[in-house]
């Protein structure tokens, strides 16, 4: 059997890096998905952490046929792709200085682009581990999935909640409106931030759509407040592509770690 076919068969890697936390899922070519979360020291050198992280889980550093890993970056710009080569002047417009060294990407099915700011050296780490990953915003895939999956539709509003922030993305008829994260400290800064953003975008309080994803018990807590202002407020959808590429199991897995997955 040959190189190529060997690669082929091995399993994918998805990675959704936070400042704290790293969840990973390994799935593909018919093996069990495995999930796993290894919780990072966010008071010490935020390279060394990541590396020592990666090399005491055995799992991170078998052969995949391909990773894809979400860096989470609370500085960042949402630019037109067009600009890219232009990311640091873009950048340095909102951001006064970087404090670690810029990373772009460009977002899937979409003409966007996003500069952010990574913690020194963390990039080549990345790279030199994981053998060329495909390197993300943490909010590319959330885009690239709204702009796939909202593509027929009028005014779309995904907010994705987890326990500290809430994820917001917007789109008109698959084209990107704004994308943002917010870090909150009560349910009604999640709803201030949400209203604030459909306000922005110019959107139908009768006809335009909210959808909702991550945690149960504050999508519950959002929906009624958010319904009392906006007519269609739901849960969102769960992704069949997710269901064929990561199996049941990722029912209850983080919005961000499957649009991670299913990025490729």
């Amino acid at each position: 059997m040959d190189s190529t076919q060997n690669i082929t068969q091995q399993p994918s890697l998805a990675i959704d890096l936070e400042r704290d936390e790293l969840s990973y899922i390994v799935y593909g070519n018919g093996t069990q998905p495995k999930i796993g979360t290894v919780t990072l020291d966010a008071g010490t050198d935020s390279k060394q952490t990541l590396e020592n992280a990666v090399y005491d889980t055995p799992q991170l550093l078998e052969d995949y046929s391909h990773t894809t890993i979400a860096l989470h970056s609370q500085h960042f710009v949402v630019m037109p792709a067009e600009l890219t080569a232009s990311a640091n002047i873009v950048f340095q417009a909102s951001f006064s200085s970087l404090e670690g060294e810029l990373m772009t990407c460009q977002v899937k099915n979409t003409e966007a682009a996003i500069a952010c700011d990574v913690p020194l050296g963390v990039t080549a780490f990345l790279q030199r581990t994981f053998g060329a990953p495909t390197l993300l915003h943490h909010l590319a895939p959330l885009i690239a999935y709204c702009a796939e999956a909202y593509a027929d539709d009028n005014g779309c509003m995904h907010i994705n909640v987890t326990e500290q922030e809430a994820h917001i993305v917007a789109t008109l008829g698959g084209k990107l409106q704004l994308a943002n994260t917010y870090p909150y400290h009560s349910v009604d800064d999640i709803i201030y931030f949400a209203l604030a953003a459909f306000r922005e975008c110019h959107f139908d309080s009768r006809a335009d759509k909210v959808f909702l994803s991550g945690d149960n018990e504050l999508r519950s807590r959002l929906a009624e407040p958010l319904r009392q202002r906006i007519a269609y407020v739901m849960p969102e959808l769960f992704p069949s592509q997710a269901l064929t590429t990561l199996g049941n199991e990722a029912i209850n897995l983080p919005f961000n770690l499957i649009a991670t997955a299913i990025y490729i």
